[in-house]
Order: structure tokens, then C-alpha cells, then sequence
């Protein structure tokens, strides 16, 4: 029959069809056949099915559809991805979207971004917030990372072309300079996370 009929076949197309209906508000009678093309092939549906057990672990009791145009574009770029944790971030933004007492922005551009990012990407990400949040300054604080190899850095930079942080300004108060206090620019060797950086840190954590 094929690997794409012999994955159809082992789980019940009526559970992606509910699945979906959950995403988007709607049933797809097709199940499957109906959001993905006649060029579907096995991974994406493995894919789904992987990403469908991890929504499960972490929606919330009252859930709600997200929009049709934005629970589809979430599920066709999920139904792409390999590594498990960012299936898991993938995950997780579903899991916020259709949550009726989230109380974050999530932006339709936060796919793209999602979409975007390698796990190496993600986890530095992660790694960030995880420290803004630690500090008593909160997204205050200016991050500079210590040890900062050539991936790393390759990472910071996709994050500021995506607007997830932006290079990092002081000022120096007590001085004025032309009526104007001077500034200090430090480029990326120490930065901070972005409002909309924060947001989208949110969407995709539980």
C-alpha cells in the first residue's frame, strides 16, 4: 500500500479530521486528503500525528479555534518539521492559541518566526529569557553572553533580524552633551530582548 497509506491506515483518519476541527473550528470531511495536497508524503503526516500528541499534553481544559488561515498555516509548516523540540515550540503556540484564558499576543508573524529559527536558535532563545527572567530587572537587563563561539553569535543575529533583541544602548546620566545626555552603543556584545521578543518567547513556552 505504500508509507503514506500505511500511516493513514494505522491511526483512524477521523482523529486528524477531529484534530484539525479542534485547530481551526471546522471539520475537514476528508480528514487528511483535504489539507494536504495529493503530494503529501509520509513524513508530514508522522509529523502531525507527533505534533497532535504534544498539543494534547499541554492545551488547556477551555480551548477555543484559532482562526482557519491561522491554525492551517501552523499546522502546514509543523507538518514540516523534524526535530522534536521544536515540535515541541510548534506545539506549545497551538496549545496558547486555542487557549481561551491566554492572555499573551500571538501574531500571526510569531509562524514565520517560528518557522525561521534552528533548534540552535531556539535554545540560545531560551537560554535568554530564562536569564532576563531570573534577574530582578526582568527584560530590563542588558544580556551578554559569555563565550560567544561563532554560532552563537550567527544565532544572535537571526534573532535581531527577526526583532526578537535588539543591540544593546546606555546612557550616561549626569552628563549632558548638547542639552542631550551621551549614549553608548554596544552593538550585540551585550543586547537586549525585544517587547516583541518577549511575546513570542511566551507563545511558544508552557
Amino acid at each position: 500500500m505504500g508509507a503514506v497509506g500505511d500511516i493513514i491506515n494505522s491511526k483512524p483518519v477521523e482523529s486528524l479530521t477531529n484534530f484539525f476541527a479542534e485547530i481551526v473550528g471546522k471539520p475537514l470531511v476528508d480528514g487528511a486528503g483535504i489539507l494536504y495536497s495529493d503530494a503529501i508524503k509520509a513524513k508530514r503526516i508522522a509529523n502531525t500525528l507527533k505534533l497532535e500528541e504534544k498539543y494534547k499534553l499541554v492545551k488547556s481544559d477551555d480551548t477555543r479555534p484559532t482562526d482557519l488561515s491561522f491554525g492551517y498555516k501552523i499546522l502546514e509548516k509543523a507538518s514540516l518539521e523534524d526535530n522534536d523540540d521544536l515540535l515541541s515550540k510548534w506545539a506549545n503556540l497551538l496549545g496558547n492559541a486555542t487557549d481561551k484564558n491566554y492572555n499573551g499576543s500571538i501574531r500571526k508573524i510569531f509562524i514565520d518566526t517560528l518557522d525561521s529559527l534552528e533548534p540552535i536558535d531556539v535554545k540560545i532563545f531560551d537560554e535568554i529569557n530564562t536569564f532576563c527572567l531570573s534577574q530582578q530587572t526582568k527584560y530590563e537587563t542588558m544580556v551578554s553572553l559569555n563565550d560567544s563561539n561563532y554560532l552563537k553569535k550567527e544565532s544572535l543575529n537571526v534573532l535581531l533580524s527577526l526583532g526578537l533583541i535588539t543591540f544593546g544602548v546606555t546612557t550616561t546620566r549626569g552628563i549632558q552633551i548638547g542639552g542631550h545626555s551621551p549614549t553608548t552603543f554596544h552593538g550585540l556584545d551585550s543586547f537586549k530582548v525585544t517587547e516583541m521578543g518577549q511575546s513570542f518567547y511566551k507563545s511558544v513556552n508552557k
